[in-house]
């Protein structure tokens, strides 16, 4: 691929809606978001859609709210809303996983069972750890992951405040971590 160098008037025609110019456009960066892309590991739906999302922002700026004020940066303010809709995939997938995961199935229709062996070693392994936390640890973890509790309930239910909370659930959050890397150690090894 050679490189390309963006001029006021390529943003310009691109702005105005040149065909030509949205073609070579398309075209020039979706080769290099893919390569993003691939480095960030996401299944190519995931990575279409985030591609398709970074071409819809970009031309949303152009049209619509002043443009790019630096031509000659075009490129890293392309790379730049690509690596937030990155950000924004990865924060929505965090909070609900089976958002941006479909699910494997098998020519019969039915669910692929290697992947049902996958979920249940995983459910398994966060009982274990969830038990080997001490008991307040736990009680936070699943009042505010499993049973979705508002956190002033859980406050009010502890009797603390919201900073103390957040003291108290980011301590969770690191022990519940350490003991996942020893689960992770330990299957790890022959």
């Amino acid at each position: 691929m050679e490189y390309q160098l963006f001029t006021g008037e390529y943003v310009q025609r691109l702005t105005e809606g040149d065909v030509e110019t949205e073609r070579h456009f398309v075209a020039y960066f979706s080769e290099l978001l893919l390569i993003k892309m691939r480095r960030a590991l996401l299944s190519p739906q995931a990575a279409e859609d985030v591609r398709q999302e970074t071409f819809l922002r970009v031309f949303s700026v152009l049209r619509n709210k002043g443009g790019v004020e630096h031509p000659e940066k075009f490129g890293a303010f392309v790379n730049g809303v690509c690596s937030n809709v990155l950000a924004e995939y990865y924060r929505s997938s965090s909070r609900h996983p089976c958002a941006h995961h479909q699910t494997s199935e098998t020519p019969d229709g039915g669910a692929d069972p290697e992947t049902g062996l996958v979920n249940e070693e995983r459910k398994h392994c966060v009982r274990v750890i969830l038990e080997s936390l001490p008991q307040k640890d736990r009680q936070i973890l699943r009042l505010l992951f499993f049973e979705e509790v508002e956190k002033d309930e859980v406050c009010r239910i502890y009797r603390v405040d919201r900073g103390y909370l957040r003291v108290l659930l980011h301590r969770a959050k690191n022990r519940f971590r350490a003991g996942l890397s020893r689960s992770q150690v330990a299957t790890a090894k022959p």
